[in-house]
Formats: C-alpha cells, sequence, structure tokens
C-alpha cells in the first residue's frame, strides 16, 4: 500500500500514536491500546511505518516543537481505543518538511565528517557458563548470559550496542532524544522503552523476544532478501532475524526464552538434539549423544544452568541414560544391560 493509498484520518491517527509513544508517562493501558490499533487494519501497520520513518529520518524530534504537540491532546478515545481523527500533526509536518529535509541534509554532512572519529565501543563478555550484569551510563541493565559479547557506544545523540555473540537481556532506561537500537545478525531493533531478549544463534541469525513495552526490528540494506523487512513486536511477542530467509515468527515463549536469568534450562517436549545443544552453552566440557540413542527422544522438565554436574546427571536420568567421561566430553549413551 502506497502513501497515497493511505486515509489521511489513518495518518493523523499514526502521528498522533507517534506523539503519544513518545511521551514521558506511558502506561501499559497505552501500549496495549496502540497494540489493538496497529493490528486492526492493515493500512493502520502501513500509516505507522510511514510516520515512524518520517519522525525518526527527517529528523522531527530535533525540529518540531514538540511541547506544543504534546500539548495539544487529542480528544477522549472511543471504546475502540483509536486515537482521534484530524489530529493535525500531519499537516504540522508538511508543513516544516522543506526546513526539516535541509536541516537533516545539513546534519548528514556532519555526520559524515566525524563518523571516523568514534571512539571504539566498550566491550563486555560473559565467559562460557558466567553470568554479568552490568548498569549502562545511561541508566539501561544488560544482563549477559553464556557466552555472551557487547560492544557499547553511548553518545549524546544515540545508544548502540553491538550483540557480537551470546544473548542478552536489555532494560532499557527511557530516554527520548537517545534511540536504544541493538545491532544483530544483519538487523537492526530499535526499542521504544521496553525490555527485550536478543538470542544470536548463529552469525547469522538470532532470536528476538519481547517482554515488556515495544521494539521495532528492521533488517539492514542490501539484504540477501528481495526487499528489506520491518516488524513491529508488542509483550509477549517473538521474531527469528535470518540474514537469508529474512524475519519470520518465533515458536518460543517469552518464559523458555528469559529462564536463563533465573538461572534455568526449561525443556517443554524438547528433542535430546536440542537439548543437548542448549546444555552445551553452559558447558567447558561438551555433551555428545552416542550412536545407540534414538534422536527421536524428547525431555520435558526445569534444570539448573548453574550446577551443571547436577543438571547432567538429572537430564541423563530423565532420559534414562548413561552419562560418562570420556576423551574429555560426556557420553550420553544407552545402559549398560
Amino acid at each position: 500500500m502506497t502513501a497515497t493509498q493511505i486515509d489521511q484520518n489513518i495518518l493523523d491517527q499514526a502521528f498522533a500514536w507517534v506523539v503519544a509513544l513518545r511521551g514521558e508517562n506511558v502506561s501499559e493501558k497505552d501500549l496495549e491500546d496502540f497494540s489493538v490499533w496497529l493490528t486492526d487494519e492493515e493500512s493502520h501497520q502501513s500509516a505507522w511505518d510511514q510516520a515512524l520513518e518520517l519522525w525518526q529520518t527527517m529528523g522531527a524530534v530535533s525540529y518540531l516543537p514538540v511541547d506544543e504537540l504534546l500539548a495539544e491532546k487529542p480528544p477522549e478515545r472511543a471504546a475502540d481505543s483509536k486515537p482521534a481523527a484530524g489530529f493535525g500533526l500531519l499537516e504540522k509536518l508538511q508543513n516544516l518538511w522543506k526546513p526539516m529535509a535541509l536541516a537533516f541534509s545539513l546534519a548528514a554532512v556532519g555526520f559524515i565528517a566525524v563518523f571516523n572519529f568514534q571512539p571504539q565501543g566498550e566491550i563486555y563478555a560473559a565467559g562460557t557458563g558466567q553470568y554479568l550484569a552490568v548498569t549502562l551510563g545511561d541508566g539501561s541493565v544488560v544482563e549477559l548470559n553464556t557466552n555472551s559479547e557487547i560492544s557499547v557506544s553511548l553518545t549524546d545523540s544515540s545508544r548502540e550496542i553491538e550483540l557480537l555473540k551470546g544473548e542478552v537481556f536489555f532494560t532499557v532506561a527511557s530516554d527520548l532524544d537517545r534511540p536504544f537500537i541493538v545491532d544483530v545478525a544483519g538487523a537492526t531493533v530499535r526499542a521504544v522503552g521496553t525490555a527485550f531478549n536478543i538470542y544470536r544463534a548463529t552469525d547469522q541469525s538470532a532470536i528476538v523476544s519481547v517482554s515488556e513495552g515495544i521494539v521495532r526490528v528492521e533488517e539492514a540494506g542490501g539484504s540477501s532478501v528481495a526487499s528489506a523487512q520491518s516488524r513491529l513486536l508488542t509483550a509477549d511477542e517473538a521474531l527469528e532475524i535470518d540474514s537469508v530467509r529474512g524475519l519470520s515468527e518465533a515458536n518460543i515463549q517469552n518464559v523458555q526464552a528469559t529462564a536463563w536469568r533465573q538461572g534455568q534450562l526449561l525443556f517443554e517436549n524438547t528433542s535430546i538434539g536440542d537439548a543437548v545443544e542448549m546444555l552445551n552453552r553452559y558447558l567447558h566440557k561438551k555433551v555428545i549423544v552416542a550412536d545407540d540413542v534414538s534422536q527421536s527422544i524428547k525431555i520435558s522438565g526445569t534444570f539448573s544452568s548453574r550446577q551443571k554436574k547436577e543438571t547432567l546427571a538429572a537430564v541423563a536420568q530423565a532420559l534414562g541414560l548413561e552419562l560418562t567421561l570420556r576423551d574429555n566430553k560426556w557420553l550420553l549413551s544407552q545402559p549398560n544391560p
């Protein structure tokens, strides 16, 4: 759907939501109402994408009279929780389009001039089997799971994190003037005041799970897919990023994705292959499965990711298998008759 095909009233609603969600006192009810509005019609998603792109790309935060816009509250919402039409924000933006574009182009020149002089980001890492929690300079908290590493760059205008490997949970501090952006697997994850988890499974793939608020996942330009995709995720939603296949729904519950923060491994009808892969993330001595063990075996239960020897013994017992140490590796095999 093109911009000209989007109804003017829907565009006004989208811009009203942009302003509302940038307020300092966004409630859970506001987020729920926004989620309902966004998914109500396909045109709402298209209008939201256009409004957000204009707001961010053209530097609207810096050049619009935000105080005036925020003071101009939309009328009371109807029972369907949609912002009232005719809020007038689109007209305000259109009137400021030329000066905004000029300011943006000048800012872009300045950015190119100083980009190569930005200091390298600060590195935080957790080793195999370790857990690390770090409070950043902006007040955001990042929790690193086993064998994870991030690079953090905080400036006066942005907060940029690169997930180099592993898994991290982000609790983002509110800062309306500095977007919080995570680069991972050929995509960016942009926070809108939220808490979310990212697991970088490989160099080309990752899973994003949202616990609170809203995040926007967007593929980088030049992706191998036909055109770069962009998706908005709300609480309890998950998305898989793949640099080859693009963006797709992830079949994982939030409680499973974040159990590691409590030192837990959750298996729910999990195949032995997937269970061993998960276990090995936390172990120096890796687990291998003997050839005589059926790959169709599945396991369910909650195990500790920190009490490693006890967990290995419990998993072997739950699977009815024997656990032995051979050649500096743990072997799961059928018990001797």
